[in-house]
C-alpha cells in the first residue's frame, strides 16, 4: 500500500530532545517513574496550574535549544517532492511546538500540539489528523521514538515506525512496531520498499516470523 500521510513524533524523533527531564521531575517533586502529563491531571488546584506553568517554562527553554536531528529536513523534502503530505504531532504544548517549528524552517500540512486534545497515546490523536487531511490510516505512517506514538498508532489503525538510536539494545517495547529504522533518512527507503524495514512479530508457537511472508 503506498503511502500518503507521514506523522511525525517532534522531541527525540525530528528533533534532539532539549528538555531536562531529570531538573523538571525534582521542581515538580514527582519522584514516581509516571508520565508527567498524566500525572499534572491528577493534581487538585491550585498545584495542577502551578505545575503547568513549571512544565511550560522548561519546554519554552527546550525550545530555544531544540535542533533537528540528522536526515530530517532531507527527509521532509523527500516527501514533499513525491506528493506525500507530512503532520506533526507532539504531547508539547502549542507555544513550544511552534517556536520549534519557526526556529528549525520546518513546514508541515498540519501541526497538533497537547492544546488540541486528546494526546498522544489516545488513538483520536490520530485519527482528529486523518479525518482534517482525508487520510486513510492503511495509508499512513506515525514515525516516533517512544511507546506512546507506537500506540497511539496502533489503536488508530496505523503502521509505525521506532526510531532506534542503538539498534543493538532496543527498548523492552519496541516489538510494538511495525517498522525499525536507525536514521530518519532511511524512511525513505522504507517508503519504497517497507519489507526490509518491517519488525519479525511473534508466532503462537513462540518462533519468530516476519509480516512480510
Amino acid at each position: 500500500m503506498p503511502y500518503n500521510l507521514v506523522i511525525f513524533d517532534m522531541d527525540g524523533t525530528l528533533t534532539h530532545d532539549a528538555l531536562d527531564f531529570d531538573s523538571l521531575r525534582l521542581e515538580l517533586g514527582l519522584t514516581e517513574r509516571v508520565p508527567i502529563l498524566e500525572w499534572i491531571d491528577t493534581l487538585p488546584e491550585p498545584r495542577r496550574a502551578r505545575s503547568i506553568a513549571v512544565l511550560e517554562r522548561y519546554e519554552n527553554m527546550a525550545a530555544e535549544k531544540s535542533t533537528l536531528r540528522p536526515g530530517a529536513r532531507d527527509l521532509l523534502c523527500h516527501l514533499r517532492g513525491r506528493n506525500i503530505r507530512s503532520a506533526l504531532l507532539t504531547r508539547n504544548s502549542g507555544k513550544s511546538m511552534n517556536r520549534i517549528v519557526a526556529r528549525c524552517d520546518l513546514a508541515f500540512d498540519l501541526a497538533v500540539s497537547r492544546d488540541q486534545p486528546p494526546f498522544k497515546p489516545h488513538p483520536e490523536s490520530i485519527g482528529m489528523i486523518l479525518r482534517k487531511l482525508n487520510a486513510k490510516p492503511t495509508e499512513t505512517l506515525m514515525v516516533g521514538d517512544y511507546i506512546f506514538d507506537l500506540q497511539a498508532a496502533a489503536a488508530a489503525g496505523v503502521e509505525s515506525v521506532l526510531l532506534l538510536d542503538d539498534p543493538q539494545a532496543p527498548p523492552a517495547f519496541a516489538h510494538q512496531a511495525t517498522f525499525h529504522v536507525s536514521r530518519l533518512d532511511h524512511i525513505i527507503e522504507l517508503i519504497k520498499s517497507p519489507g526490509q524495514f518491517r519488525v519479525p512479530v511473534q508466532s503462537a508457537g513462540g518462533t519468530q516470523r516476519s509480516l512480510t511472508c
